[in-house]
This record gives C-alpha cells, sequence and structure tokens, in this order.
C-alpha cells in the first residue's frame, strides 16, 4: 500500500508537459534587450516566436544560439513564493530557398530548459498563487514556420508550434485487505499517454517605404489540461477467507488546467529616423476573458455492492469564475549604431512594456495573484566582419539585462472570515541572455 501511495503522488503531481514560457520572459537577447517590441523589427531567430513573415528577409543561413535567464522575486505579505527560475538554451535557424521564381524560408525555434521540463503543480483552489507565473517557467518551445516573398515590400509566414499534454491512469488490482490493510495483495499498472497540442502562429511585415517597416501578427491560444485517475478494483476482506465484497470498483479522476496562454494579435512598426537609429513599437491584444479556473475538477465513481446505498457523496461544489479581462500591452524600444569600423559594428539598445493585469482584485473566493508589469530593458550589440577566411560572413553577439517591476497591489476580502484574509502582492523579475548569430 505504501508503493501504490507512493504512485499516486508521483502520477497526480509530475508530468512530462510542453509549452511556451516566452510570452512571459520573450525570445532571444535582442528582442529582450528591446523589450519585446519586434514585431516589425525582428532580423533574427526570434521571427519563429515575434513574427515568422520576416524569416524571408534574409538571403543566408542564420543559426542564432543563446542562453537566457529570468529570476522571479515575488511576494506576498512580504513572504516569499518560491517562484520557479526560467533559464535555458534558445535556439533558432533560418534558412532561405526558392519555388520557382518565389523567394521562401524555413524557420525552427526551440527553448530548451536546463532544469526541468516535466513540471507541473496543482495547489488548493483556495491557495494565493501567482497565476502567471506559478507553472510558466520551466517549459520546452517549439516553433516550426514557412515564410514567403510576395512582394520585395511584403512578406507573409506562418507556421505550428508543438507542445504535449498527458492522460495518466494509476491501475490497483487485486485484493484489498479489510481490516488490516497491510494484508492487501495489489497489482500495480501505470499507463501515462502523450497527447500533442498545436496552435498556430502567422505573420505579415509590409516594407512601406526604406524607412517604414509595419508588421502584423497572430499567435493561437491553448490550455494545457492534466487528466489523472487512480483507479481500485478486486475483493475487499481478509486472505484465505470470504470477501466481504467480490470485484469492488473505486476510481478517481481530477481534470485541471496546468498552463493557458491567450490568443493574440500585436501590430507593430520599426522606423529607421536615421542610418544610425532604429525606433520600434508595438501594441499588442491578449485574450484573457476565456482563462478558467484552473482548480482540479474531481469525478469519483464506485461500486461497491450491497453497501452502495451506504455510501452518499455530495457533488462537488462548482468552481468560482476566474473574471480575467482582455489586455492590451504597449512595447516601444531603440536600436542606435554607435561606432562603425571596417570589421565591426556597435548596436546600443533599450526598452520598455506595460503590461496591465488581466485579473481583477481578488475579494472573493479566488485568489488568482496577479500585478501590472513595467519592465525596463536595455542591452548591447557586435557585429563583427570577415572573422576569419573561412567564415566571411558577419558573426553577431547579443547580450541584455532587463527588470520587470510588479508595484505593490492590495487584495481586499469582503468576508471578515475568509479563510485567506486581505494581502498585498508585490515583486520584480530579473532578466538576463546572451544570443550568438553565424551566417552562412
Amino acid at each position: 500500500m505504501r508503493r501504490a501511495a507512493l504512485a499516486i503522488v508521483v502520477l497526480l503531481a509530475v508530468r512530462p508537459a510542453a509549452a511556451n514560457p516566452l510570452d512571459a520572459f520573450g525570445f532571444g537577447a535582442r528582442a529582450g534587450a528591446m523589450a519585446g517590441a519586434q514585431t516589425a523589427a525582428t532580423r533574427d531567430g526570434g521571427a519563429n516566436y515575434y513574427n515568422p513573415a520576416a524569416l524571408a528577409l534574409g538571403d543566408d543561413i542564420r543559426i542564432d544560439v543563446g542562453y537566457q535567464l529570468a529570476k522571479p522575486v515575488l511576494s506576498i505579505n512580504g513572504g516569499g513564493q518560491g517562484v520557479d527560475a526560467s533559464r535555458g538554451l534558445a535556439v533558432a535557424v533560418s534558412a532561405p530557398g526558392k519555388l520557382g521564381p518565389l523567394k521562401l524560408a524555413f524557420g525552427l525555434g526551440i527553448f530548451l530548459p536546463d532544469e526541468r521540463i516535466t513540471r507541473a503543480r496543482a495547489m488548493p483552489a483556495g491557495r494565493p498563487r501567482w497565476s502567471l507565473y506559478d507553472n510558466r517557467p520551466q517549459r520546452l518551445f517549439i516553433g516550426s514556420h514557412l515564410a514567403f516573398e510576395l512582394h520585395p515590400r511584403l512578406h507573409v509566414g506562418g507556421g505550428i508550434a508543438y507542445m504535449s499534454r498527458t492522460k495518466g491512469d494509476l491501475n490497483l488490482l487485486g485484493r484489498v485487505g479489510f481490516p488490516d490493510a497491510e494484508g492487501s495483495d495489489l497489482q500495480t499498472d501505470v499507463s501515462v499517454d502523450l497527447k500533442t497540442i498545436r496552435y498556430p502562429q502567422a505573420g505579415i511585415l509590409f516594407r512601406a517605404t526604406p524607412w517604414l517597416d509595419v508588421g502584423l501578427s497572430y499567435r493561437g491560444g491553448f490550455v494545457l489540461s492534466l487528466d489523472q485517475q487512480f483507479a481500485i478494483r478486486g475483493d475487499l476482506g481478509a486472505p484465505d477467507v470470504a470477501p466481504i465484497i467480490a470485484d469492488a470498483f473505486f476510481a478517481l479522476r481530477t481534470l485541471s488546467f496546468d498552463l493557458f496562454q491567450p490568443a493574440q494579435v500585436t501590430g507593430g512598426f520599426a522606423l529607421r529616423l536615421s542610418p544610425r537609429l532604429l525606433i520600434a513599437g508595438d501594441l499588442g491584444w491578449q485574450h484573457w476573458a476565456s482563462y478558467d479556473n484552473p482548480a482540479a475538477r474531481i469525478e469519483i465513481t464506485f461500486d461497491l455492492g450491497m453497501f452502495n446505498d451506504l455510501v452518499n457523496l455530495p457533488p462537488q461544489v462548482p468552481l468560482p469564475k476566474a473574471y480575467f479581462h482582455d489586455i492590451v500591452v504597449p512595447r516601444l524600444a531603440f536600436e542606435w549604431t554607435a561606432a562603425i569600423t571596417p570589421h565591426t559594428t556597435w548596436q546600443v539598445r533599450g526598452g520598455y512594456s506595460y503590461e496591465p493585469s488581466p485579473a481583477p482584485e481578488q475579494q472573493g473566493e479566488t485568489n488568482f495573484v496577479d500585478n501590472d508589469k513595467h519592465t525596463l530593458s536595455a542591452g548591447l550589440g557586435l557585429s563583427v566582419f570577415r572573422v576569419t577566411e573561412i567564415l566571411p560572413r558577419p558573426f553577431d553577439i547579443d547580450v541584455y539585462l532587463a527588470a520587470t517591476f510588479l508595484p505593490e497591489r492590495s487584495h481586499r476580502k469582503l468576508s471578515d472570515i475568509d479563510p485567506v484574509g486581505d494581502y498585498v502582492a508585490s515583486g520584480v523579475v530579473f532578466a538576463a541572455g546572451v544570443s550568438s548569430r553565424w551566417h552562412f
């Protein structure tokens, strides 16, 4: 029975999963330095996330390899919440080609966490949790895209991002000892099935003038669900005697939501005010109104023979609604070419973004903690030309630092006897990263 209990804990607490942390922390060092204002300004492997249409701009094969880290330091009533850091390898590949007279490009983007890719966390429905950070950090992202140049000024692209959810079952078969549980004789069968989830990404990039690009991107929404079941079937009684209940059955199924990504539409511009100064801006809409309470829905079924009438399980109380709302996120950034020599080019970058919280003040039973977010970012870029005769094309390296500030937000409960009570949430998220780009 101890082994069975351990298996239940493992099944309900941990699952292989893949999803997308990039909404929270970005993809690539250049994008990180520019606060994510990349819908019209992306020119590197970040196009696989920000706007696939930009993949068709290049004429050479590009390989981006980088590492990025984001560390949330979040608190409720001054106490730390232990929200995981996000750190891992960011890799992207883009390769141009031709389809008759049509120019095209293929892109692949991957974010590979270096700590966990199988973490899920389930909490009691009423416990305060940072809804937008709690389960985002440790996730695997994979996206593949195809872009076309329909006209020298017009580029389109799209593709699919991949992830998986799981459906797991723990089945126990045999005899359940009664009244002495140590006399149980049970066989354990654990099965976990991976179910692939795909969501679309698409974009348009229009080069309106030699000094102005405008872009539009769409990212589909998704919900990652946890579907886990524990079932036990067998006789109930002591060994070597007639069972009290023959072929009894009990099953408990939980269905909860492990991660939510809102559908998003973002428009942006990249304005070149001079040969050295680029100004970029984005305005994005995120559909958080469809966010649902992620707590577990529980279903219990049983067959206890002649004792069925003695068991009366009340139905689960409906979970309270989350009442999230859609938000609009502005971003503004610059890129200044600070120095140019025959073999090097230096860029200085900076940006700001404001993400209002989609969560209302938590006055009732729910405790989905979230705050407005102000992000300040800065970074440097270096392009080196003709590194060697073997690598005559440019080699780029980018670095960035960013801080997201979550100012204090008070949650005042309507009920004086609320089990959680009033609380204040605040925090900051520190981020850093480095990327290298190779041209072939």
